[in-house]
């Protein structure tokens, strides 16, 4: 039986070289159509479509600066050799 959901999470600090190397390895995975992200022994693939929708949100505070990137695509499958999306 397939989960309807699978979830990873990575948070905590890092050195700003290893949050570098993370977001280049994003870009290769990216160009390469498939995302996977690991968290010890688990580890999840993504697919991402054709069009994807971005989030980018930057602040500053006193003491505090903070960027975030959000990036969802609906899922597609193909059939016949044709992307087809999924609702």
């Amino acid at each position: 039986m397939e989960k309807d959901k699978s979830k990873i999470k990575i948070e905590g600090v890092m050195q700003l070289s290893e949050v570098i190397a993370n977001l280049e390895k994003l870009v290769c995975d990216m160009k390469a159509g498939v995302v996977t992200l690991a968290a010890g022994d688990e580890s999840l693939s993504l697919r991402p479509s054709v069009l994807v929708n971005v989030d980018m949100k930057a602040s500053q505070k006193k003491d505090k600066e903070k960027f975030a990137l959000e990036i969802s695509w609906k899922k597609h499958k193909t059939m016949d050799g044709f992307a087809e999306l999924v609702d």
